[in-house]
């Protein structure tokens, strides 16, 4: 787990890491051309614009050409996994309040500020992600934690920005 971790850690930094992974995943090179793809959504790595697939009118990225195959035999078991929310930030406050999730789910958040600059902080998943206003960031991560968890701005955004908090609640 904890490589996988440093993988997307490096990789949503934009390093250049190469890695070797277990069955049927060969050697292959994480770089800035994969950012902002999102998780394979059969086995959660990074995924990359190499390898797409579209079902039902909406295209899913995959880390590998195995998992796009995986993905085609059962796309609902995969889909129903993936939770995606829009969440907007604003002084002082973000839309929703709570973001739920359950406990393995691909969690994608389409973030963005109706107003001034404004963070998407989530300590317990190293995510510290800026966002500008009018401009959507997409923030993606496995949540693989249960608990609840705040959701807070790390961009200084006024008087307010103390009590600016939302809530992602992973369940079981």
């Amino acid at each position: 787990m904890r490589l996988i971790f440093n993988i997307i850690l490096i990789w949503a930094l934009g390093l250049t890491l190469t890695y070797a992974n277990e069955g049927h995943h060969m050697m292959r090179e994480a770089s800035k051309v994969q950012q902002n793809l999102g998780i394979c959504p059969v086995i959660h790595e990074p995924a990359s614009k190499e390898y797409s697939y579209t079902y039902e009118g909406k295209t899913y990225y995959f880390c590998c050409p195995m998992c796009i195959e995986e993905f085609k035999k059962e796309p609902q078991k995969y889909i129903t996994k993936i939770k995606e929310f829009n969440l907007e930030a604003y002084q002082f406050g973000f839309s929703p309040e709570v973001i739920e999730v359950k406990k393995g789910d691909i969690a994608k958040i389409l973030a963005i500020s109706r107003d001034v600059p404004h963070g998407v902080y989530i300590e317990e998943y190293n995510i510290n992600v800026p966002v500008k206003k009018d401009q959507t960031q997409r923030i993606e991560f496995v949540a693989d934690k249960n608990g609840e968890f705040d959701i807070l701005c790390s961009i200084y955004c006024g008087k307010g920005h103390n009590t600016m908090k939302a809530m992602l609640v992973v369940k079981e």
